[in-house]
Order: structure tokens, then sequence, then C-alpha cells
């Protein structure tokens, strides 16, 4: 019940809010949640793992097993 009450409080405060101050809301969340620095690292690693996969997938690769 408490957690409802909370929502119903958020929800009130944003249906009082302008236009500019939305914006501000939402300007400071994505600033808590994205990360440019996170993307870079993703990129990263798909990169590296794109080019793992093309590398086992080119045709002369032959891999000896003991």
């Amino acid at each position: 019940m408490e957690t409802t009450i909370k929502k119903q409080a958020i929800v009130q405060s944003i249906d009082s809010m302008n236009a500019a101050e939305m914006e501000k809301v939402i300007k400071f969340i994505k600033g808590l949640i994205y990360s440019p620095s996170l993307d870079q690292s993703y990129l990263d690693f798909k990169k590296q793992a794109l080019n793992e996969i093309q590398e086992a997938l080119k045709p002369n690769k032959i891999e000896l097993s003991a």
C-alpha cells in the first residue's frame, strides 16, 4: 500500500509541473541512467566479438585438436 501512495505522489508532482520543469527532471533522470562510457565499452566488446567470429569463419582456418 505504501508503494502505491508513493507512486501517486510522484504522478501528482509530475502533473503539477510545467514543460520546462518536466524537461529538467527528464534530463536529470537520463543523466543518472545514461553513460557514454558504457556505450563505448559495449561497442568495443561488440567489435572484438565480431572480429573473432570473422576470423573463425575464414575458409582456410584449420583448427587442430589434441
